[in-house]
């Protein structure tokens, strides 16, 4: 079912005299064409309107002169579309756009001849845009003379108790979006639009002030609900009310204890928008930030000074930059920022970093190719670490940054506690290369004497067992953390820990140690983060061994 919304113009009048009885058959009935011609995406309603004179021809009159408009209406779906063979017979008398598509879909109802018809003897025209698998638009004009209409105040541009208040528009559909944002607008509210949960949890995390959020239910990723616990965790209900605009009923609903201020069903209709805003807005007046206490508590204001590290921001949208670095300055740092993977390569060239916050797609390199870039030229000893930032969280696209060269990762909308646990960990990460290496030289030098003259390295093979068996293990560990089953969890570290140890890697035996630890306990809770740690701390020893091998060759 695709879904509906509809556009109205300023200058389309209130009111108009007319026939109601045809305009209603017209628009109904490229409606329910629109509908039945579209499995998925929209069927949009707009209609805009010039002032014309009584002939139909454009006229600047004044304001107490009778006022005619064409009125231009304009049906669009996004549905299988019509041909150009197609489009040459459609208004014909008892045509259909060909025999296939009636026998699956049905006719066009009252038929568009009728429809073209009607649109003439008041006036104007109709016509088709279409192009086959993308969609179609039909359009129509009538001439219709204004008429007077009761006050409505939704109509109405100047509305002092919504002006100036700051609203988050959250809808993956783009005509939504900008259907609310116009609206906003008109009211003189101030509008920030997101595509996405994890987009406006981002705005939220990093205390954007918002008087009110209105939040689609059904988007893909993160539903309505779902961004609305999340919004929870940093703004009560006092703070920022929510606007919950779904296309199913409220009982259909599972709520689980969210405070919704609203609930509206689509299409949006402004009038019942406008009553609940004003209703929020005249009987519950909101601040305009949010309690300070719980914000502050999110950030660990002292983090750049106990931990200095100098910061590379690698984001190629201006959105995510500034998010990024009011987080990053929110905990003491302040950062460079580079848009592309060759403005990082340009930026190391003139100096060195501890840290890179190196997004994965950008324009002309991406994260992957800069990361590999940066491998080549430098020793471990002069490369930084290199922190991916990606919103896919999949194994295989975690396997794909660290084979790239990344040390850690980050999921977007990026987290106050996540950036501060990257950053904690990436001075641990090189106190802990220098204090512990990845192999320990003492069983390394034990495995060199079994082996008799001429026979082959044992460290060597060892080493290619060791790199064979140990991936599926770490995503034997990965599927028992999704599926919750810690018995799986125990096998698999406990089978890690006894190869790591074999061959004196004692800090992937140590990490191994903890997971099976908590497999034994019945559980999998904690096992996510430990499991990055050991995923990199097996690429620490994989190069580890290399060095190893090539230094005996």
């Amino acid at each position: 079912m695709p879904g509906l919304a509809y556009l109205l113009d300023e200058q389309v009048p209130a009111a108009v005299y007319g026939d109601v009885t045809r305009l209603r058959q017209i628009v109904v009935n490229l409606l329910a064409n629109a509908i039945k011609f579209t499995e998925r995406g929209e069927v949009v309603l707009s209609v805009e309107a010039k002032q014309k004179d009584g002939d139909g021809r454009a006229n600047q009159q004044q304001p107490n002169e009778e006022s005619f408009y064409e009125l231009h209406f304009a049906v669009r779906d996004t549905g299988i579309g019509i041909s150009e063979e197609g489009k040459a017979h459609l208004f014909g008398s008892f045509s259909q756009v060909d025999a296939s598509t009636t026998r699956r879909y049905g006719g066009t109802g009252l038929g568009l001849a009728i429809s073209k018809r009607l649109t003439e003897q008041m006036g104007g025209t109709m016509w088709v845009e279409s192009q086959p698998g993308v969609g179609t638009t039909f359009h129509f004009t009538i001439l219709a003379e204004a008429a007077p209409t009761r006050s409505r105040p939704y109509l109405d541009t100047s509305q002092p108790q919504l002006a100036g208040k700051r609203v988050l528009i959250v809808d993956d559909n783009a005509t939504n979006r900008l259907i609310l944002t116009l609206q906003m607008q008109s009211w003189g509210m101030l509008p920030s639009a997101c595509a996405s949960g994890q987009e406006a949890l981002a705005y939220v995390q990093a205390a954007v002030p918002f008087d009110v959020a209105i939040l689609d239910m059904q988007m893909p990723d993160m539903d309505g609900l779902v961004l609305a616990e999340q919004i929870r965790h940093y703004r009560d209900a006092q703070a920022l009310p929510l606007v919950m605009f779904t296309s199913l009923g409220r009982r259909e609903v599972d709520m689980q204890g969210v405070d919704i201020a609203a609930f509206m069903h689509k299409p949006i209709k402004l009038s019942h928008l406008y009553n609940a805003l004003i209703s929020l807005f005249v009987e519950h007046p909101q601040p305009h930030m949010p309690q300070s206490e719980p914000t502050e508590s999110q950030f660990d204001a002292g983090l750049g000074q106990r931990l200095p590290l100098r910061i590379l921001l690698a984001e190629d949208n201006t959105v995510n930059q500034k998010l990024a670095l009011r987080l990053l300055e929110r905990m003491g740092y302040r950062a460079d920022v580079a848009a592309n993977g060759l403005e990082v390569l340009e930026a190391l060239q003139r100096q060195s970093y501890d840290v890179i916050l190196m997004d994965v797609q950008m324009p002309e390199m991406d994260g992957l190719e800069a990361s590999r870039a940066i491998h080549e030229g430098r020793t471990a000893e002069q490369r930084p670490r290199i922190v991916a930032m990606t919103a896919n969280a999949m194994q295989g696209d975690r396997e794909e940054c660290l084979d790239a060269g990344m040390d850690d990762y980050l999921t977007k909308p990026i987290q106050s506690k996540a950036l501060q646990a990257v950053l904690e960990r990436t001075g641990d990460a090189e106190s802990e290369v220098q204090a512990a290496p990845a192999l320990d030289p003492a069983v390394l030098s034990e495995l060199r004497q079994f082996p008799g003259e001429g026979e082959p390295d044992i460290v060597q093979e060892l080493a290619e067992a060791f790199q064979f068996e140990t991936p599926p293990l770490l995503e034997a560990l990965r599927q028992a953390i999704v599926e919750g089953q810690p018995e799986q969890l125990k096998r698999a570290a406990h089978n890690l820990r006894g190869s790591s140890n074999n061959l004196g890697a004692n800090t992937m035996a140590a990490l191994s140690a903890e997971l099976e630890a908590i497999g034994k306990n019945g559980t999998v809770e904690r096992a996510a983060e430990l499991v990055t740690h050991l995923e990199q701390e097996y690429q620490r020893v994989c190069q580890a061994l290399a060095a190893e091998i090539a230094g005996v060759k």
